[in-house]
């Protein structure tokens, strides 16, 4: 029996589901909540290690000297301490691409949500307003808009392969293809945001950028919240040069109480679910226990689901 950590707090109910996907010759210990302590304990005496959305600090290393392999439940490993572990001679692993439907399909729900303002139309149908909106209030088309984004792995080519069917143009920007990104951003009227959260990335998405973006675009960000400077962002949506943006993702999770974006219009917010889909919860676990399997068996992995 191969023991593997959970390293993030699941609800009693749901961690059947998980032993049933992941497959009776995997022993999964679960960490009784988020707390570090609890999170050391369940790493007693692993092999393996699954992190989802909680991050995982060097420390918690110590707490298992067996440990052999970290895997992130999907693609971005910020969260991991990628060179402790390495240095520790334990393999990094996670699942490239495996989120990418379920991720696209809440982006281009975001875009018409904004576009659309469906979440403005909902909160005043619900307060006893059923005037029709004069013309500055309402919504526009994803049909033919331009579309910019920013980054283009699995996740953003599945987003530009959704939008060929409102007829979009679709541009894009990334380290290696597209692009500059300032040439991008003010050419488009909705930015997607599709980058890795790393030193490069952190807060790409701030004033002066903000400027380079014609008034009225909108943004998303299915991404990382680091990505973007919160207060520059909720400013520019009090002003309107962003017309509105949708964002799963935040810099501090949960979205704090006084964070600016709260008081900020025409947003639509969603707690960090891109990829919390029935369909996607199985796909990414058969595949990181099929992973943690091949290399407790001494197979050798995909080399694209390794981390460097």
């Amino acid at each position: 029996m191969v023991r593997v950590a959970m390293l993030e707090h699941f609800a009693p109910e749901v961690q059947p589901q998980l032993r049933a996907l992941a497959g009776a010759d995997l022993d999964l210990v679960f960490s009784a909540s988020d707390r570090l302590e609890d999170r050391a304990a369940a790493l007693q005496q692993a092999e393996y290690a699954v992190v989802r959305a909680v991050k995982m600090p060097a420390e918690l290393l110590e707490a298992a000297p067996g440990l052999r392999m970290i895997h992130q439940w999907g693609t971005g490993v910020d969260g991991i301490p990628v060179a402790a572990a390495r240095a520790r001679g334990i393999v990094v692993a996670r699942s490239p691409g495996r989120n990418a439907p379920s991720v696209a399909d809440l982006t281009v729900g975001l875009m018409l949500a904004c576009l659309r303002r469906i979440c403005v139309g909902d909160a005043r149908i619900r307060a006893g307003d059923w005037a029709e909106p004069d013309l500055y209030d309402i919504g526009r088309d994803l049909s033919e808009a331009r579309v910019g984004l920013v980054g283009y792995g699995a996740i953003a080519r599945a987003v530009e392969a959704r939008l060929a069917g409102f007829d979009c143009v679709v541009l894009h920007s990334s380290r290696s293809s597209g692009l500059p990104l300032e040439e991008m951003l003010a050419q488009v009227d909705v930015v997607s945001l599709h980058a890795p959260a790393t030193a490069d990335t952190r807060q790409m998405i701030n004033t002066a950028r903000i400027a380079a973006m014609r008034r009225g675009t909108v943004l998303i960000n299915t991404a990382r919240g680091e990505l973007v400077d919160e207060t520059a962002l909720a400013a520019a949506l009090h002003s309107g040069h962003i017309a509105a943006a949708g964002l799963d993702a935040f810099a501090a999770e949960p979205l704090p109480q006084d964070a600016p974006l709260r008081a900020a219009p025409n947003t639509v917010f969603s707690a960090h679910s891109g990829g919390r889909t029935r369909e996607n919860f199985a796909r990414i676990i058969r595949h990181w226990a099929g992973n943690i399997r091949a290399h407790a068996e001494g197979r050798a992995l995909d080399p694209m689901d390794l981390v460097d």
